[in-house]
């Protein structure tokens, strides 16, 4: 894999998760860990077949804490304070208790590919690979802002860093609209079936965006 690729994956990602508001970035992560496969099981490894299944299933079962069989609001805000608290921990370089744009999107692979400067020519090709799949949710052109508005936004005291508080709520706000796109009936719970739709969606919506950025690399617009 090379270096623009894994730089890319990070940024399809963020614009995934912008466009779907389907996981959290955790939920989201764990998805992308599914998506792959066993280790060395190439780019073409994921949930399809019985061992996919089976691996969604056990992602179901490790947020349906109370075990009834399906997902309350509840369970996926409750975990987002400690998500936030191990976030700021691990993204902390100089310790200050706060994290620095800098830190923020700093990431094992380097920092994400801005697409900001290409998202309207994504929407449109993703729009057309929407046409022949259903299961393909199309973006919106501010899905693909660049880390600096996306930091912008979660600063809400606008003190040019994000500390706990600040990340406790992005984390509350990302994984409450997740549930309600995931709780398609709105019933007010997240069933197996609407879980793994929702997944189903995210994996066709990641590999059409993907898809359109590869494309516009080659004609050298990223």
């Amino acid at each position: 894999m090379t270096k623009f690729t894994k730089r890319l994956n990070i940024a399809v990602l963020a614009g995934l998760v912008a466009t779907t508001a389907v996981l959290s970035v955790p939920q989201a992560m764990a998805e992308d860990s599914a998506d792959r496969g066993p280790r060395g099981g190439g780019h073409h490894g994921g949930p399809k077949g019985g061992n996919g299944e089976a691996r969604l299933a056990k992602m179901f079962a490790r947020l349906d804490v109370n075990e009834d069989g399906a997902l309350s609001l509840t369970e996926l805000t409750d975990p987002t304070a400690a998500k936030a608290e191990k976030t700021l921990a691990r993204k902390d370089a100089d310790e200050d208790g706060v994290l620095s744009l800098e830190e923020m999107q700093r990431n094992r692979h380097g920092n994400a590919v801005d697409l900001s400067a290409i998202a309207d020519e994504i929407v449109t090709c993703v729009t057309d690979l929407a046409a022949e799949n259903a299961d393909i949710v199309v973006p919106a052109a501010d899905s693909f802002k660049s880390a600096a508005e996306r930091f912008a936004e979660v600063d809400t005291s606008g003190d040019g860093s994000l500390d706990l508080a600040e990340l406790q709520a992005a984390g509350l706000t990302k994984a409450t609209n997740a549930f309600g796109r995931m709780d398609a009936d709105e019933d007010g719970s997240v069933t197996a079936e609407e879980f793994g739709a929702a997944h189903k969606s995210r994996r066709a919506t990641k590999g059409a965006i993907r898809q359109c950025v590869h494309e516009l690399n080659d004609d050298g617009e990223v």
